[in-house]
């Protein structure tokens, strides 16, 4: 008698390689007002960045964990990719 089996599932979570569209968990950012960027991921806020008074950025995600200060808004915005 021969037993087979499926494969298993993949993996559920949205930023595997294997099954997860990293397009749709892009964070799409908003100018809020001058020196105030939102960032918000699958409709939810995920962050923000804010225009400092010595010139860099600074990144917050959503939990309130600071990313530091970075020299342009770019560079901020990549360090919620880290």
């Amino acid at each position: 008698m021969t037993i087979t089996t499926s494969a298993p599932a993949a993996a559920s979570d949205p930023e595997s390689p294997v099954t997860g569209d990293r397009a749709s968990r892009r964070i799409h950012w908003k100018v809020i007002q001058r020196g105030l960027w939102i960032g918000k991921r699958d409709g939810e806020f995920a962050g923000m960045i804010e225009s400092t008074t010595n010139g860099t950025f600074a990144a917050m995600t959503s939990l309130g964990e600071q990313l530091g200060n970075f020299g342009t808004v770019d560079a901020a915005k990549q360090s919620f990719a880290a």
